[in-house]
């Protein structure tokens, strides 16, 4: 890779002139002093109670200023109950709105009158409807806000998660921030993507389920994004075009500065009608689609699972500078089938050069092994012998990063000390697989079978947070880690070339 692909990721925030000090428009949105949820109701789970799902989302993030409003009650979540918002003494920086479709209009009146800045309509009911005059109203709804100077989100729509400042959409949503962002059409989609990629290191800078984006939507989120310094890593679920000409046009701005993937919905005729009926997107032509993503230099996946994937790659994997992998881990079978799934992929699985052939045999015994590549050995639960066998095939000549597979559901698992003290002997294990990567330079890469045991689930996860904590790419299967390191290197090298080319 080179110097300037590496500053390209991890230094995403300094580029295109932006420096310190610098505002954009949208800041102000991301970091609302006060939050009042109108249409709260006290939680009932799986009846209504939307509006104290957000509360108790804030409250868990520990956002300063929460202003329930709604007539009927006189506390919600132990803080007060407004009938209205302009019974709220002080300013109130963004409003959300989870009261009915029929009601917006009263509650933009308030907005307007209490000066506040952001208005997220959560409320459905609108164009995606399909409904005569939905679209209508929904358009007047933006209008009459953007030129009262209030910018909408939505309307059905999630919202904002911010954790550094302290915003949430949900309850459960990790506290850290991080450099990875995401817009999102599907309030649904922006929740799996952090949730599932939370337990792989994943953190977010701004997370952004924008609706049928009646004003703020995909084409500003994602301009906003290529200059935000608190994001390196941009991602995006669309359902609709809408300003074809405009979204490609910021597409291509943000894959410019930074690597950019995008998982479009609606891909198929069914998809497309449910696209429609989702958020009022019309889907467009995928091969249009495709072409443009291609042009822009933004990575298309199929998949949430396969966003989460190359957010990983992207956010962990350092330092690799081909295709060749050293593959270690034990079981003849995950051996053949990492072999096969590795070149399948696009990479390389080359025989090792024999002085690490033998010095691979001064500790790993020959029976039951195979030290060609990959290396078939039970060392994966022998601490000192597992950080041996992972620099020593690192620090061959011709194999760029080391791919480790680990099953704790194996009967390896079953005979290791590890169940004495689990936290203690995994926490060893991850140690010697960081001091390995610093010997021989090269990336450790894992793939942890995502087995369905009890406590092999729970060393599986501790196992991927003390990666986490080493900053080590976990992935859940094999396939899925060849997949995500090929995608990589093929952006590095589209990105290699643009270089050499200005």
């Amino acid at each position: 890779m080179s110097q300037v692909s590496e500053r390209i990721i991890h230094e995403a925030g300094t580029v295109q002139g932006m420096r310190a000090g610098q505002s954009h428009p949208l800041d102000a949105i991301f970091s609302p002093r006060s939050v009042a949820v109108v249409g709260a109701s006290p939680w009932q789970f799986g009846a209504s109670g939307a509006g104290a799902a957000f509360i108790r989302a804030l409250q868990e993030l520990a956002f300063p200023l929460i202003y329930p409003v709604n007539p009927k009650h006189e506390e919600i979540e132990g803080l007060r109950c407004y009938p209205d918002l302009l019974s709220i003494d002080g300013p109130v920086d963004h409003v959300i709105s989870a009261v009915p479709a029929k009601a917006v209009s009263s509650v933009l009146e308030q907005v307007i009158a209490k000066g506040s800045r952001t208005l997220h309509l959560f409320t459905a009911g609108f164009s995606e409807t399909g409904e005569d005059g939905a679209e209508e109203i929904e358009k007047d709804v933006a209008a009459k806000a953007v030129q009262a100077g209030v910018r909408v989100l939505g309307p059905n729509c999630m919202g904002l998660y911010v954790p550094a400042a302290r915003l949430s959409f949900t309850p459960g949503m990790p506290a850290e921030p991080g450099p990875v962002a995401m817009i999102s059409q599907s309030g649904t989609n922006a929740g799996e993507m952090v949730r599932s990629s939370a337990p792989r290191g994943i953190r977010f800078s701004k997370v952004v389920s924008y609706g049928n984006g009646s004003d703020i939507a995909a084409n500003e989120l994602l301009e906003y994004l290529a200059q935000d310094p608190e994001t390196e890593i941009i991602t995006a679920y669309v359902e609709g075009i809408g300003d074809g000409r405009g979204l490609m046009c910021a597409l291509g701005k943000a894959a410019a500065v930074k690597p950019m993937i995008i998982l479009k919905g609606g891909r198929t005729l069914a998809g497309g009608r449910a696209a429609y009926s989702h958020t009022a997107s019309l889907a467009g032509s995928t091969e249009v689609f495709e072409a443009a993503c291609r042009q822009a230099g933004a990575i298309q996946v199929l998949s949430v699972d396969q966003m989460v994937d190359l957010a990983v790659a992207f956010r962990f994997i350092r330092g690799i500078r081909g295709p060749r992998l050293g593959v270690v881990g034990g079981g003849g079978g995950f051996s053949v089938f990492a072999a096969d799934e590795i070149e399948a992929a696009g990479l390389d699985c080359p025989p090792l050069p024999e002085e690490t052939q033998t010095e691979l045999l001064r500790f790993i015994p020959l029976a039951g092994s195979s030290v060609r590549n990959p290396v078939d050995a039970f060392v994966s639960f022998d601490p000192t012998r597992l950080g041996k066998t992972l620099s020593t095939v690192g620090s061959a000549g011709n194999v760029d990063a080391v791919l480790f597979h680990i099953d704790f559901a194996s009967p390896a698992a079953a005979y290791a000390p590890i169940t004495s003290d689990p936290q203690s002997f995994i926490g060893l294990l991850v140690k010697e697989m960081d001091a390995a990567q610093a010997a021989s330079g090269k990336p450790i890469i894992v793939a942890a079978n995502q087995a369905l045991d009890v406590k092999a689930v729970e060393y599986t996860l501790l196992f991927q947070e003390h990666c986490q904590r080493a900053s080590i790419p976990v992935y859940p299967t094999i396939p899925r880690a060849a997949a995500a390191i090929a995608a990589y290197l093929r952006w590095i090298e589209r990105r290699s070339v643009g270089e050499a080319e200005e």
